[in-house]
Order: structure tokens, then sequence, then C-alpha cells
């Protein structure tokens, strides 16, 4: 991403529906089927993750040494600098890796799968989102240089080929996923690059945005879904 995008992030990620909902959907994932232990969030970004979540993760990995920079800043020191496809970590050394909206980032996808499922124990999981429908590839893709969105099949194809067995595998942000495709339709063919996390909306508006999407967690463990803006896989390496 560019340098400012993660100047803009480290300064709404608290207070923005969509980082916050993400996460509430994540910590319900994790506290059912996941027990805490040592784990790695790739990439890291800012921090939010492992600031939240230190039961299961307490490393951080980012490319970008910005993104290191305002971890830091949040009191976190376990990081590391490196290409998520080439991890500077031991084999079956982790319980968990979480990959939040990251794989969409790599053009070489496959590789970071195979490169998380080495650095995990028997019996660790991948936790992983990103992206769906590539139709819906908008300003706001171009923005973080998204390589790609994800089609269903194709991602669940993917995290196979790395070695792993699904245990759940669903689309995520599902009552707003309407709204969320007509904004990007509209802003589809723009010529300019704008991600859609620049700033937070106004406090009912964020509010309204936050329960839609964060609601979700009370039912997507066990309730199928037919759409949604996002794709969740937790995955076990056997």
């Amino acid at each position: 991403m560019d340098p400012a995008e993660y100047d803009r992030m480290a300064h709404v990620e608290e207070r923005h529906w969509w980082f916050r909902a993400r996460l509430a959907v994540v910590r319900t994932f994790l506290s059912r089927y996941v027990p805490p232990g040592r784990g790695l969030d790739c990439s890291c970004g800012t921090g939010l993750t492992l600031k939240e979540l230190p039961q299961w993760v307490q490393i951080g990995a980012d490319l970008h040494g910005l993104a290191l920079k305002h971890t830091r800043a949040r009191g976190l020191e376990r990081l590391i600098q490196a290409d998520l496809r080439r991890l500077p970590l031991a084999d079956a050394s982790l319980d968990l890796v979480t990959s939040l909206d990251t794989l969409e980032h790599i053009e070489q996808d496959t590789e970071a799968l195979a490169e998380i499922f080495r650095v995990l124990k028997p019996g660790g999981h991948g936790l992983f989102t990103v992206p769906a429908h590539p139709w819906m590839f908008s300003a706001h893709d171009r923005a973080l240089h998204h390589v790609r969105r994800y089609r269903r099949g194709e991602f669940k194809q993917k995290v196979v080929q790395a070695g792993f067995k699904i245990r759940k595998f669903r689309y995520i942000n599902v009552h707003l996923f309407p709204l969320v495709a007509a904004v990007r339709l509209v802003s589809k063919d723009t010529g300019e690059a704008k991600s859609d996390t620049q700033s937070v909306p106004a406090g009912p508006l964020n509010w309204a945005l936050y329960t839609a999407f964060a609601s979700e967690r009370f039912v997507l463990p066990w309730l199928p879904s037919l759409w949604g803006v996002s794709l969740l896989c937790l995955a076990r390496k056997e």
C-alpha cells in the first residue's frame, strides 16, 4: 500500500466501523474454534489485531517498515519485517496464523499460503479474510493496490491445494453487501483511486454500519451465507 494509507489506517482503524466489525467477527470464530496459543498476524498493518487478540497472536509481520512503526507506537515489539512468502520462522513453530485482507495484495498468493502452511504446527490453524467478487473490483481496490478480488471456489481451491483442511468457509459482511456492491459499482470506472476507509463516517452512521456488520458474529458460524463483501476461511493443518 501507499505509505499515506498506513498513516490513515493508524488514525481511523480503532474507530472505523469496518475494522472494528471485522475484528468482532474474527474474534467470534477464534473463540469458538481455535484455542489460545502462539500465533502470528500477517500482514499486521498498524497493529490493531495484535493489540486486540493477544491470546491468539503475539507476533506481527509486515513487509513495510512504516506499518511496523505504527505498530510499535501501540507498545507492541514482537515484530518481523518480512515478505509473507519468505517468513524467517522455523517449520511447524506456530499454532495460528491470521491473514486478514492480505493475500489480495500478493501476486504469488499460492506461495504465501504454502509458507503459512509451513510455519504452522500439525493441528494449527490459518484464518484468512479476502475481498470477494472480481466484478466488484473498483477504485477502492486500486487505491489499496489489490491484485485481485476472489471468486469463492477459486479461493477455496487455493487453500486446499496449499495442504489445508477447511473447517469453516463463508462470506462475511453479508447484511451490507447490497449497499457496498452498489457503491463499488458506481466507482468502478472512475479515474481516481480512493479507499473507502480514508475517514470515519459521522457517529450515528458509523455506529449503524458497525452494528449491521458486527451483528453477523451471532449467526455466521452456524448459518450459511449466499453472498457477502468478503470471504472468511478457517483452515487446519492436519
